[in-house]
């Protein structure tokens, strides 16, 4: 029993510590019906309905297809470089930061691995790092963060992205410097790799992506959230139920 407690510790580090003050700091506000108002419901449904649908279209391939006719045209390390670094960057803003790194590193890694360019693999994925979560808080959609936020502020998506965007332009060309001092940029590189079976369910990828339009919906508040969790829940369950348990629930 230790054992697994510490391994659960280990691997939830933050989740735990989140639950040991939360259990310190009721003998201070007493539990009283007033705690179930503490809940932000609408954004960690919102957050549950985005997680469901990007591992629904990442399981499906949509994100490495999309990688692949990215690469098409890169000639050397340097456009090899911008690509897989600026991939993460923007795709970051619609499918959130953690999704673009679980689906671009390995990718990158792989790529990489047939390209024989190994030893690009720590700074290109350092770099992607920095980027997915820098050009994440773009939009409300690109972390839990954001999403918070935005429904906390309650302004329009036109000023939230507004008040965001110089920064974002700021990383930008920070990360585009960064990128200067990759080593051998003019080296030729040939990418390799069918991409013609990426994609597994064409109409799988049909239903997630009209989810996705509900979802951006529901964020910009035209759709009440509780539909939408009820539609992510029911299509997803009907065609691809096991990526209800995929997600990072923790």
């Amino acid at each position: 029993m230790m054992k697994k407690f510490i391994e659960l510790v280990r691997k939830e580090t933050v989740l735990v510590i989140a639950w040991v003050l939360a259990i310190i700091s009721a003998f201070f506000v007493k539990p009283n019906i007033k705690y179930i108002d503490y809940i932000d419901f609408r954004t960690l449904g919102i957050l549950w309905s985005l997680m469901v649908i990007m591992e629904g279209l990442s399981c499906n391939g949509l994100f490495e297809k999309i990688g692949y006719k990215l690469l098409k045209k890169t000639k050397n390390v340097w456009q090899l470089s911008i690509t897989l670094v600026f991939i993460c960057f923007f795709s970051s803003m619609l499918i959130t930061n953690d999704v673009a790194l679980i689906t671009f590193v390995p990718f990158t890694m792989m790529i990489l691995g047939k390209c024989e360019k190994q030893n690009l693999l720590i700074p290109i994925i350092v770099l992607q790092t920095i980027a997915a979560n820098l050009g994440s808080m773009l939009t409300p959609i690109g972390n839990p963060q954001n999403l918070y936020l935005y429904g906390l502020w309650g302004v329009n998506i036109f000023t939230f992205i507004k008040t965001i965007l110089p920064y974002s332009i700021v990383s930008f060309f920070l990360l585009l410097l960064f990128l200067f001092f990759i080593k051998d940029k003019k080296s030729k590189i040939v990418v390799d790799g069918k991409e013609n079976d990426i994609i597994q369910y064409k109409g799988n990828l049909f239903f997630y992506v009209i989810l996705f339009v509900i979802a951006l919906g529901t964020v910009f508040k035209l759709i009440p959230y509780y539909i939408l969790i009820f539609l992510v829940f029911i299509v997803v369950f009907f065609i691809q139920r096991n990526v209800l348990y995929k997600i990072d629930y923790a």
